[in-house]
Protein backbone atom coordinates (compact mmCIF):
# COMPACT_ATOMS: atom_id res chain seq x y z
CA UNK A 1 0.00 0.00 0.00
CA UNK A 2 1.72 3.57 -1.14
CA UNK A 3 1.04 6.46 1.66
CA UNK A 4 0.07 9.71 -0.30
CA UNK A 5 2.08 12.64 0.56
CA UNK A 6 -0.34 15.28 2.09
CA UNK A 7 -0.69 17.24 -1.34
CA UNK A 8 -1.09 14.37 -3.47
CA UNK A 9 -4.86 13.77 -4.79
CA UNK A 10 -5.86 10.13 -6.12
CA UNK A 11 -7.08 10.80 -9.63
CA UNK A 12 -10.98 10.07 -9.73
CA UNK A 13 -11.93 8.63 -12.49
CA UNK A 14 -15.89 9.06 -14.53
CA UNK A 15 -18.21 5.96 -14.95
CA UNK A 16 -18.24 6.49 -18.79
CA UNK A 17 -13.81 5.24 -17.84
CA UNK A 18 -14.57 2.74 -15.88
CA UNK A 19 -17.17 1.40 -18.64
CA UNK A 20 -14.82 1.36 -21.16
CA UNK A 21 -12.18 -0.02 -19.42
CA UNK A 22 -14.13 -2.81 -17.92
CA UNK A 23 -15.53 -3.57 -21.53
CA UNK A 24 -12.36 -4.21 -22.92
CA UNK A 25 -11.62 -6.35 -19.99
CA UNK A 26 -15.10 -8.30 -20.34
CA UNK A 27 -13.76 -8.52 -24.29
CA UNK A 28 -10.37 -9.74 -23.59
CA UNK A 29 -11.81 -12.17 -20.93
CA UNK A 30 -14.22 -13.73 -23.62
CA UNK A 31 -11.46 -13.67 -26.45
CA UNK A 32 -9.60 -15.55 -23.95
CA UNK A 33 -12.26 -18.09 -23.48
CA UNK A 34 -12.90 -18.56 -26.81
CA UNK A 35 -9.33 -19.09 -27.75
CA UNK A 36 -7.63 -21.33 -25.12
CA UNK A 37 -8.31 -25.13 -24.22
CA UNK A 38 -9.62 -25.41 -20.92
CA UNK A 39 -6.84 -27.56 -19.45
CA UNK A 40 -6.11 -27.99 -15.58
CA UNK A 41 -4.07 -24.77 -15.02
CA UNK A 42 -6.71 -22.63 -16.53
CA UNK A 43 -8.97 -23.99 -15.11
CA UNK A 44 -7.46 -23.52 -11.68
CA UNK A 45 -6.60 -20.06 -12.26
CA UNK A 46 -10.11 -19.30 -13.56
CA UNK A 47 -11.50 -20.23 -10.60
CA UNK A 48 -9.38 -17.80 -8.67
CA UNK A 49 -10.30 -15.28 -10.45
CA UNK A 50 -13.97 -15.74 -10.87
CA UNK A 51 -15.44 -13.74 -8.17
CA UNK A 52 -13.96 -10.95 -9.62
CA UNK A 53 -15.22 -11.60 -12.68
CA UNK A 54 -18.61 -11.73 -11.55
CA UNK A 55 -18.24 -8.40 -9.77
CA UNK A 56 -17.08 -6.76 -12.96
CA UNK A 57 -19.49 -8.14 -15.14
CA UNK A 58 -22.08 -6.51 -12.68
CA UNK A 59 -20.91 -3.66 -12.47
CA UNK A 60 -20.72 -3.42 -16.23
CA UNK A 61 -24.15 -4.34 -16.03
CA UNK A 62 -25.11 -1.48 -13.66
CA UNK A 63 -22.90 1.03 -15.41
CA UNK A 64 -25.12 -0.16 -19.22
CA UNK A 65 -27.77 0.75 -17.76
CA UNK A 66 -27.34 4.73 -16.33
CA UNK A 67 -27.21 7.66 -18.78
CA UNK A 68 -23.24 7.43 -19.13
CA UNK A 69 -23.25 4.78 -20.83
CA UNK A 70 -24.76 6.95 -23.95
CA UNK A 71 -21.88 9.49 -23.94
CA UNK A 72 -18.93 8.30 -26.82
CA UNK A 73 -15.80 7.68 -24.83
CA UNK A 74 -13.84 9.41 -27.75
CA UNK A 75 -15.92 12.73 -27.31
CA UNK A 76 -15.48 13.08 -23.51
CA UNK A 77 -12.36 15.45 -23.63
CA UNK A 78 -13.98 17.82 -26.05
CA UNK A 79 -16.94 17.45 -23.42
CA UNK A 80 -15.37 18.52 -20.87
CA UNK A 81 -13.31 21.07 -22.10
CA UNK A 82 -16.90 22.61 -22.74
CA UNK A 83 -17.88 21.91 -19.25
CA UNK A 84 -14.77 23.60 -18.18
CA UNK A 85 -15.17 26.75 -19.92
CA UNK A 86 -13.11 29.77 -19.33
CA UNK A 87 -10.26 27.57 -17.73
CA UNK A 88 -10.00 25.25 -20.57
CA UNK A 89 -10.06 28.20 -23.43
CA UNK A 90 -6.27 29.87 -20.93
CA UNK A 91 -5.35 26.23 -21.01
CA UNK A 92 -5.50 26.36 -24.88
CA UNK A 93 -4.30 29.62 -25.95
CA UNK A 94 -7.36 31.02 -26.68
CA UNK A 95 -7.94 34.62 -25.18
CA UNK A 96 -11.18 35.21 -24.06
CA UNK A 97 -13.07 38.72 -25.51
CA UNK A 98 -12.89 41.99 -23.56
CA UNK A 99 -15.98 42.91 -22.78
CA UNK A 100 -14.92 46.69 -22.98
CA UNK A 101 -14.60 47.36 -19.30
CA UNK A 102 -11.56 46.32 -18.39
CA UNK A 103 -13.49 42.89 -17.55
CA UNK A 104 -13.61 39.59 -19.20
CA UNK A 105 -17.30 38.30 -20.96
CA UNK A 106 -18.48 34.76 -20.03
CA UNK A 107 -18.77 34.09 -23.59
CA UNK A 108 -16.20 32.92 -25.72
CA UNK A 109 -14.80 30.85 -28.50
CA UNK A 110 -13.30 27.35 -28.47
CA UNK A 111 -10.95 25.53 -31.44
CA UNK A 112 -13.88 24.94 -33.45
CA UNK A 113 -14.65 28.77 -33.21
CA UNK A 114 -17.90 28.26 -31.29
CA UNK A 115 -19.15 30.27 -29.28
CA UNK A 116 -18.92 28.41 -25.83
CA UNK A 117 -20.20 29.49 -22.25
CA UNK A 118 -17.88 29.54 -18.99
CA UNK A 119 -20.03 27.57 -16.52
CA UNK A 120 -17.80 27.93 -14.00
CA UNK A 121 -17.90 24.41 -12.80
CA UNK A 122 -15.85 22.93 -9.94
CA UNK A 123 -14.02 19.77 -10.88
CA UNK A 124 -16.14 17.36 -8.38
CA UNK A 125 -19.10 19.35 -10.18
CA UNK A 126 -17.97 18.11 -13.69
CA UNK A 127 -17.40 14.71 -12.48
CA UNK A 128 -20.96 14.44 -11.54
CA UNK A 129 -22.28 15.29 -14.37
CA UNK A 130 -20.51 12.99 -16.35
CA UNK A 131 -21.39 10.37 -14.13
CA UNK A 132 -25.00 11.48 -14.05
CA UNK A 133 -25.79 13.14 -17.54
CA UNK A 134 -28.53 15.29 -15.98
CA UNK A 135 -31.99 15.85 -18.32
CA UNK A 136 -33.83 18.39 -15.97
CA UNK A 137 -32.98 21.28 -14.10
CA UNK A 138 -33.86 19.53 -10.55
CA UNK A 139 -30.72 17.27 -11.18
CA UNK A 140 -28.64 19.86 -11.56
CA UNK A 141 -29.91 21.70 -8.57
CA UNK A 142 -28.25 18.94 -7.02
CA UNK A 143 -25.32 18.32 -8.37
CA UNK A 144 -24.19 21.95 -8.75
CA UNK A 145 -23.19 23.93 -5.21
CA UNK A 146 -25.46 27.08 -4.85
CA UNK A 147 -27.27 26.73 -8.41
CA UNK A 148 -29.10 29.85 -8.16
CA UNK A 149 -26.60 32.72 -7.33
CA UNK A 150 -24.17 31.14 -9.78
CA UNK A 151 -26.35 30.36 -12.78
CA UNK A 152 -29.50 32.06 -14.13
CA UNK A 153 -32.06 30.16 -15.40
CA UNK A 154 -31.02 30.83 -18.99
CA UNK A 155 -27.78 29.37 -18.21
CA UNK A 156 -28.96 26.18 -16.93
CA UNK A 157 -30.69 25.49 -19.65
CA UNK A 158 -27.85 25.90 -21.81
CA UNK A 159 -25.84 23.74 -19.54
CA UNK A 160 -28.51 20.95 -19.94
CA UNK A 161 -28.36 21.85 -23.67
CA UNK A 162 -24.97 20.67 -23.89
CA UNK A 163 -25.42 17.87 -22.23
CA UNK A 164 -28.15 16.95 -24.08
CA UNK A 165 -26.13 16.81 -27.40
CA UNK A 166 -22.96 14.95 -25.52
CA UNK A 167 -25.59 12.51 -24.53
CA UNK A 168 -27.12 10.06 -27.18
CA UNK A 169 -29.96 9.52 -25.72
CA UNK A 170 -33.34 8.81 -27.80
CA UNK A 171 -35.10 11.65 -28.26
CA UNK A 172 -38.37 10.28 -27.06
CA UNK A 173 -37.77 8.91 -24.64
CA UNK A 174 -39.07 11.91 -22.00
CA UNK A 175 -42.17 12.05 -24.53
CA UNK A 176 -42.81 8.39 -24.07
CA UNK A 177 -42.38 8.38 -20.12
CA UNK A 178 -45.08 11.56 -20.32
CA UNK A 179 -47.43 8.88 -22.37
CA UNK A 180 -46.91 6.44 -19.86
CA UNK A 181 -47.99 8.48 -16.75
CA UNK A 182 -50.84 9.81 -18.94
CA UNK A 183 -52.11 6.30 -19.13
CA UNK A 184 -51.59 5.37 -15.64
CA UNK A 185 -53.41 8.38 -14.77
CA UNK A 186 -56.09 8.02 -16.46
CA UNK A 187 -56.64 3.86 -17.00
Amino acid sequence: MEVLKSGDVPALVTNIEVMNILSKRQNELQLNNQESDQNAHQKKKGDKLRHRDFVETKVLEYLQSTPCANVEFGRMPEFVSKLKGSKAKFDSGIQPKDSGEGGVTEMGRDQNNDITEDFQLKDAEILQILNHMPSEPVEIHLMIEDLMSRMDEEKQNKLLQLISEYSNRQNGTMEEEEEIVEELIDG
